[in-house]
């Protein structure tokens, strides 16, 4: 049984909303029921007490969520909600983790010995599918009379000469500090991934011009048990190998 506080379940309110109906035609592709009742609205009418009388509703949502099929359940969409973003945080929550990403900055320093261009990652072989999540990168320099860039992330498992497992995350606009927070998914067999080697690089995206290297990273996923998730912090180079510790 999940629970879930009633704090969170005014944050879940709004969530439930936006994506409801995308669950909803997952849903019904994959036939199985999952809704919230008609009739949520979140605005300014809505009071705490109104939320709260939703909090039964919105926990039995949650539950269901993760007792319905696989490709719902580990939606892309599923799993982006349940990796924070800043404007899901509270003032208190946000302070707080500025705090803990202060200490977490030095210590990250320490770890890739004060290199300042890093992307973080999550990478994990699951049920047949290794999923690749792009949570932050940081540092990234400025371009074009000193303006932030904007810039996407494009992953290779490499060998790969037809470029079949090329996939890409979503712009991020104007941001030295940007969050992609996506998953991205190879559905291959797990003796197959180990042979291969993870190529992440980070791209400003321009429309007029040829879009610019920022840095990159490759991790031999042969020296990685990819049964566990592990979510690490990788310098980002020009193009730095990176093997796990023993």
């Amino acid at each position: 049984m999940i629970e879930i506080s009633q704090n969170s379940s005014l944050y879940l309110l709004q969530w439930c909303e936006n994506v409801s109906k995308d669950l909803g035609r997952l849903a019904e592709d994959a036939k199985t029921r999952i809704c919230l009742s008609t009739g949520l609205h979140v605005g300014r009418s809505n009071t705490n007490q109104v939320a709260r009388r939703r909090y039964i509703e919105v926990s039995q949502f949650i539950t269901s969520l993760f007792q319905t099929a696989e490709e719902i359940c580990h939606s892309d969409l599923v799993y982006t909600f349940f990796h924070p973003l800043l404007r899901d945080q509270t003032p208190e929550q946000y302070s707080k983790k500025a705090k803990d990403r202060r200490i977490d900055d030095k210590n990250d320093a320490n770890k890739i010995k004060g290199q300042r261009l890093k992307m973080k990652l999550s990478i994990h072989f699951q049920r047949g599918v290794f999923r690749v999540m792009v949570h932050h990168a940081r540092g990234l320099p400025l371009i074009n009379n000193s303006q932030e860039p904007s810039t996407y992330v494009k992953v290779y498992l490499q060998p790969d000469p037809a470029k079949t497992t090329k996939r890409k995350t979503k712009v991020v606009r104007k941001n030295c500090h940007p969050s992609f927070m996506e998953t991205l998914e190879y559905r291959m067999a797990l003796d197959i991934i180990m042979g291969r080697t993870l190529k992440a690089t980070v791209w400003n995206y321009d429309a007029l011009q040829e879009n610019q290297f920022l840095g990159g990273l490759e991790l031999p996923l042969g020296s990685f048990d990819l049964n566990t998730e592990r979510t690490e912090w990788y310098p980002l180079s020009n193009i730095t190998i990176y093997v796990q510790e023993k």
